[in-house]
């Protein structure tokens, strides 16, 4: 490797004395090749003064306007750092990475890159480098000199090419194994055949095999092996997210829950084998422990920095639910003997209600508020509910059914200024919307990693200092977490939440603005289906949720037939539930509106490929639906006799039913149930000569009843008046697998049956 070969990359420089600086150091170095990302003043004089002799390499510096565009051309890639970074970053000392570039000058020419003096480089200008180069720097003065952090760099380069450094490096990732090969030729091999792609080209030569033999050669390593199938990995999923893979529908389901982001997955993988971190964090006799609980530290600070806390403030425990449970349970048991009211609203998630009804039973005493009939809470009946023995308000701030924000920062102020604590479930805000603690007042927050691309199992709550005297463990044994909650703390769990709440705060700003594109696009088009409520209208939403209501349709019976949707009917705790939502039912909406509400969440992964199927797919299904509904118009006539045997219509008080062709024909029909009941069923029957000729029928209700109706009317036919009805409802059910809880509305089948008896004339 020559000099010539060694690029240096300034970003953004904040000092045009400093670059002077760095030019002279490459000078005494005999590099030469600088460029320049947005520095703040340049050319500048007081840049040619420091040069000092080095105007040459002044002359020759290019200025760019971002870094792809000052690495373009190079084949290796150094940044340096003089902080400490995250554990997915590979951090080298300076002359093993001086040796690491040497070795790899297959690569040339290679570019090191240094940040701004006193914040150094960003997280995704550190992503682009094969290596991060630690700088050394004093934790009391971590200003970069960028001249001599230069120079430092560049002498070892220059010791390293000295020493005829070959081969690939110590520093360097051990080449792949031929076992590891073959793993990434056997899933680009599964790809290749789940997109149906063509393996032969024109001369008739396998590309696959091509492909298997150019792989070989480019000798790649370890982690290039790992960046590859996680490429492929990537690829299999979207088309999964696409409706287009062979593992199923949509997934349009995020309020439910999100796959762990493949670095998460990455940081996590690192804290389980005896190769990782994968110690108890409370063994601090050993560096196991002690590597373990630095692990948990840092993703500590991690999670924290997403909600605007500091690391001491976050409680770890085993999700939203706990830390509901936590707070609700543990503050009112620690304050029984002077407060014993609580504040709560109706459309909380079940992991609030559910410990406030357990408190009732304790004697506690609480008040559940009423939302307007768009989903908001007003901080005034808040402010009109406390009394001097309220111990505790909980209103979570973004509703996990309908997406509607809470006005959380004006109750909380109300709550600090009557001195009552205030504790938020943030579980479906966290990562979703900005959230600073500080600023909505708030006592207690809980969250959760799985709503935010990290493992299911893990979650954190929020306790202000001022607060923690208030508040009791419900569990005990162990002491960890400061006494709040005992237990083993899991390391790789607690890590991949970290590493997920860093990359949420990192996509934060551009992920809002995507989802909230997607939603109004999703709502667009299915506000065009007609009868389509939107349930939260006019209050401020998450970017993620839509929650919509369809008239004339059966809930269930709709999410039935979206096969090619994973999406819910409301809350997933919830979701298997035949009841319809208490939330919308506390908005006003009535049963059938509630019970035929959809909710689509959007997440990091989906498209507008995928709304767009969405859309289309729900228009269908809620066509299908009203057209067999007994509201709709009756079935088409029975097919009319040739005009030959046609006679004239028949008078309806001598012939009553008569098709009027001379025949004993007789179309009639018979009902149950009916609008506004769960369960409303119509037969259609045609009779010629005292036999059943066709059946048609109409139904709503869930998909057991609408199955039996169908079965029912194919075995009609040839039926006389007599044995009209084929059985009871329990053999229908037996015969067609309907669970046992289904059983009463096949009744009203059988009841619709008997009405078309009772128009039957007989004999």
């Amino acid at each position: 490797m020559k000099s010539s070969d060694i690029r240096i990359v300034l970003v953004e420089p904040s000092h045009p004395g400093n670059i002077g600086a760095v030019a002279r150091a490459m000078k005494n170095m005999a590099l030469e090749d600088l460029v320049l990302v947005k520095p703040k003043q340049f050319p500048h004089e007081e840049a040619t003064a420091r040069a000092s002799g080095a105007g040459d390499v002044l002359t020759r510096a290019r200025v760019v306007d971002s870094v792809p565009e000052a690495i373009a051309g190079c084949g290796f890639i150094a940044a340096t750092t003089s902080r400490d970074r995250d554990q997915y970053f590979r951090v080298l000392d300076v002359r093993e990475a001086a040796e690491r570039i040497v070795s790899e000058s297959r690569r040339t020419p290679a570019a090191v890159l240094f940040g701004a003096e006193r914040t150094g480089l960003r997280n995704e200008e550190l992503e682009a480098a094969h290596v991060l180069i630690r700088i050394p720097a004093s934790e009391g003065y971590p200003s970069l000199n960028l001249a001599m952090a230069v120079q430092l760099v560049a002498y070892e380069l220059l010791r390293a090419q000295g020493a005829r450094v070959v081969g690939r490096g110590p520093g360097a990732a051990p080449l792949a194994s031929p076992e590891e090969m073959e793993r990434l030729n056997a899933h680009l091999a599964q790809v290749l055949e789940e997109i149906d792609f063509r393996d032969r080209t024109q001369s008739g030569t396998h590309l696959t095999a091509r492909i298997r033999r150019f792989l070989q050669r480019a000798e790649l390593d370890e982690n290039e092996v790992h960046i590859l199938r996680g490429i492929l990995t990537a690829v299999q999923s979207r088309r999964r997210h696409a409706g287009a893979g062979p593992s199923g529908p949509i997934y349009l389901d995020y309020a439910a829950t999100t796959p762990v982001d493949p670095a998460v997955a990455a940081a996590m993988s690192a804290c389980l084998t005896l190769e990782g971190d994968f110690g108890n964090a409370a063994s601090a006799t050993h560096p196991f422990g002690r590597q373990a609980a630095a692990r948990i530290e840092t993703a500590r600070a991690q999670v924290g920095a997403l909600i605007g806390a500091e690391p001491d403030e976050i409680v770890f425990t085993s999700g939203a639910t706990e830390s509901n449970n936590l707070t609700i349970l543990g503050l009112a048991r620690a304050n029984a003997d002077r407060r014993r009211h609580i504040v709560t609203s109706r459309i909380e998630h079940k992991a609030v209600l559910d410990p406030c009804k357990r408190l009732e039973k304790e004697g506690f005493n609480v008040t559940y508020l009423t939302p307007d009939r768009a989903g908001r809470i007003d901080p005034d009946a808040v402010r009109a509910a406390l009394r001097p023995d309220t111990v505790l308000v909980s209103i979570m701030y973004v509703n996990n059914e309908i997406g509607v924000m809470q006005d959380v920062e004006a109750i909380g102020a109300l709550c600090r200024e009557r001195g009552v604590a205030f504790h938020s479930d943030c579980a479906q805000a966290a990562g979703k919307v900005p959230l600073d603690v500080r600023k909505l007042c708030v006592d207690f927050v809980s969250f959760t990693a799985h709503k935010l691309y990290g493992p299911k199992g893990v979650g954190a709550l929020y306790v202000r200092p001022g607060a923690r005297p208030g508040i009791q463990p419900v569990a005990y044994g162990g002491g960890q977490e400061r006494g709040l909650r005992p237990g083993t703390l899991a390391t790789h769990q607690i890590v991949g939440f970290g590493v997920a709440c860093q990359i949420a705060a990192r996509q934060l700003a551009g992920e809002q603005a995507r989802l909230t594109g997607l939603r109004e696009r999703l709502w667009t088009g299915l506000a065009a289906v007609g009868g389509a409520h939107l349930n939260g209208e006019g209050a401020p939403r998450v970017p993620g949720i839509l929650n919509v209501s369809f008239e004339g349709v059966e809930g269930e019976s709709l999410v039935t037939g979206l096969g090619g949707l994973a999406i819910s009917t409301g809350s997933a705790c919830n979701s298997a539930s035949a009841e319809p939502s208490y939330v919308l039912r506390a908005l006003g909406r009535d049963t059938q509106l509630a019970q035929s509400s959809l909710r689509l969440s959007l997440g990091r992964y989906t498209t507008a490929a995928d709304v767009d199927f969405a859309v289309e797919a729900v228009r269908h299904e809620v066509g299908r639906l009203r057209a067999l509904s007994p509201a709709a118009a009756a079935p088409a006539s029975w097919t009319a006799p040739p005009a030959a045997e046609a006679a004239p219509a028949p008078n309806p008080s001598t012939a009553p039913g008569g098709l009027g062709d001379g025949r004993d024909r007789t179309a009639l029909a018979g009902e149950a149930g009916g609008p506004g009941q769960e369960v409303w069923v119509r037969f259609h029957l045609l009779v010629e000569d005292s036999t059943v000729k066709d059946a048609r029928f109409q139904a709503y209700g869930c998909p057991h009843t609408l199955q039996v109706a169908a079965w029912l009317a194919r075995q009609l036919p040839g039926r006389t008046r007599s044995e009209l009805v084929p059985g009871r409802p329990a053999s229908w059910a037996e015969a067609l697998s309907v669970p046992v809880e289904k059983l009463g509305r096949l009744f009203v089948v059988e009841d619709a049956l008997h009405a078309c008896l009772r128009r039957w004339p007989q004999a």
